[in-house]
């Protein structure tokens, strides 16, 4: 595996790095596929990973980093306001913390298997030792400071 995070920390500083990471994403996904293993993707860009792809962080995943689910959907007001707080803590942290938006419309399943009720928004914190937290709403994580709060507490 470290040669996977030698992987991913060069990709970071390369012109190409957004096809450097989904590269060593792909890697690392792969090597843990073979280990069976199941590993969540790592944002090396700053930005908050658009989930395409519900077994990448189904519960039980591994995390090399910090990682942040954000279960949200369109419609959802309390979600947008969450939204911006998000891509700027995926900015204040890159390389730190990874932020994965899920779409609850596309992955309702994804949603149930983390057992969170009926509420969104509904984030879930994933540390690299294994363990969970789960916010339900905007309380513990609106304003933005309370939200930062709840990260530091977790690296």
């Amino acid at each position: 595996m470290c040669g996977v995070a030698a992987m991913l920390a060069f990709a970071s500083c390369s012109t190409k790095s957004t096809e450097k990471a989904e590269e060593a994403n792909a890697v690392e996904v792969e090597l843990a596929e073979q280990a069976d293993v199941s590993l969540a993707p790592v944002a090396t860009d700053g930005k908050v990973i658009e989930l395409d792809n519900a077994s990448l962080v189904a519960p039980g995943v591994k995390v090399s980093q910090l990682t942040v689910l954000d279960f949200n959907a369109v419609w959802c007001g309390p979600c947008r306001q969450l939204t911006p707080v998000l891509e700027e803590m995926a900015k204040k942290y890159e390389g730190k913390v990874t932020f994965i938006s899920i779409d609850v419309d596309k992955f309702g399943e994804l949603f149930e298997a983390y057992n969170l009720g009926s509420s969104i928004p509904a984030v879930v914190f994933i540390r690299p030792d294994g363990e969970t937290k789960s916010f339900i709403g905007t309380g513990d994580l609106l304003p933005a400071e309370a939200f930062e709060a709840l990260i530091e507490a977790n690296l």
